[in-house]
């Protein structure tokens, strides 16, 4: 006589547990194949967040390098700029003192003796250094007294004309007022070129690295 358990042969019950391991089993590869999907999807959306970090830094990189460049470019261009004004300004400082300096004195109805984009160019100095800057500036400050010294002058030399045919010969005073200002307008030129020739130096100084 067969053994039974709840009505099921031994036979049976082994036939049942062999099912039940099979569907085990299976779901254990569900659920194994779930847990692995769900997983590659997470590591697919790390990878692509990666991808999109580093496309920003290599954006951010670029945009940096080109930051760089330009900069670079904008400090050439400044020191350049501010040369070519200090080497202008000089130029003109001694054409001036040579006029001033001169027997006959002919002054234009336009007196301006520093380049008219010299005062602009203070700003690029600025970026290169403070002290350059200041000396310009100051120069700036030496040359403007010398040409209102010099508007006056000419305004003496051009005074009104005598209605008589014979030359009017200056009084003393005049001259001497005339003398003072030649030599105040000498002074004031001669100390804006030291002061160029002091930014001059600083900006060698400046650059002497770059």
């Amino acid at each position: 006589m067969s053994q039974q358990v709840l009505g099921l042969s031994v036979g049976q019950i082994t036939a049942y547990a062999a099912i039940a391991n099979v569907l085990l089993a299976l779901v254990l590869a569900l659920v194994t194949l779930y847990y692995a999907a769900h997983a590659k999807r997470q590591a697919d959306a790390s990878k692509e967040q990666v991808e999109a970090s580093n496309r920003q830094a290599d954006a951010a990189m670029k945009t940096l390098e080109l930051m760089l460049k330009e900069k670079e470019r904008q400090a050439s261009l400044d020191v350049f700029t501010v040369k070519f004004q200090l080497r202008a300004a000089t130029q003109l400082i001694d054409d001036w003192r040579d006029r001033i300096n001169s027997e006959t004195l002919d002054l234009p109805d336009v007196i301006e003796i520093l380049p008219a984009s010299f005062s602009g160019t203070v700003s690029n100095a600025e970026r290169i250094d403070h002290m350059v800057a200041g000396y310009m500036a100051s120069a700036a400050h030496f040359v403007a007294k010398a040409e209102l010294d010099l508007r006056v002058l000419r305004d003496r030399n051009s005074g009104p004309q005598s209605a008589s045919p014979l030359p009017t010969l200056p009084t003393e005073s005049t001259v001497l007022t005339r003398t003072r200002l030649r030599e105040r307008i000498g002074i004031n030129l001669a100390t804006a070129r030291a002061k160029i020739a002091e930014a001059a130096t600083r900006l060698d100084a400046a650059t002497a690295t770059s």
